[in-house]
């Protein structure tokens, strides 16, 4: 719950902070951009991770634009009684649509692939001297959906904000456009 109204009050300050946020005429046309974005996702393993964003270069679709995106998370341990090991990992696919209501302006949304991997021993271990005990895992993916706002600062700074479903998290973005 925390994490919808962050983005919520982030997505609300960005839009009554912009001065560019009015209605355009049909005859503006956006120029073509691609933006490089570091992200952070707000889930157990704190995800970072990298996106790529692009306005169309079709003058007929100028205010459409794609990104794709790769997020990783760090190990955490997982609570298992003694003497078992257990660990986990956290990745994430995104990929979708934006769509820009001004120059600097757009919203975004696509859907997301959420993989949660699992590794813990079994507590079965080899009749050896010095025997470890074998590593089992298990990996669960989720499909699920995000949505957004980014807005370019001073021609070349983007910020944005979204909400994912499918990690139940925040998605935070700074990056610069070319």
């Amino acid at each position: 719950m925390k994490h919808t109204w962050l983005a919520v009050i982030l997505t609300l300050s960005i839009l009554s902070v912009s001065s560019n946020a009015r209605a355009e005429t049909d005859e503006q046309k956006f120029k073509p951009s691609t933006a490089l974005l570091v992200d952070f996702i707000d889930s157990r393993g704190d995800m970072f991770g990298i996106t790529l964003a692009m306005k169309h270069f079709d003058p007929d679709y100028a205010d459409w634009g794609y990104y794709i995106g790769y997020a990783w998370g760090d190990k955490y341990d997982l609570d298992v009684p003694e003497p078992a090991e257990a660990y986990a990992e956290e990745y994430m696919w995104r990929f979708g649509l934006s769509y820009s209501l001004t120059e600097n302006f757009n919203l975004y949304g696509g859907a997301t692939v959420f993989i949660n991997e699992q590794n813990y021993t079994n507590n079965i271990s080899t009749r050896e001297v010095n025997g470890k005990p074998r590593w089992e895992s298990n990996r669960d993916k989720n499909w699920g959906a995000e949505v957004g706002v980014r807005y370019t600062v001073f021609d070349s700074f983007v910020i944005g904000a979204g909400y994912d479903t499918s990690a139940e998290a925040a998605i935070i973005s700074i990056g610069f456009t070319m």
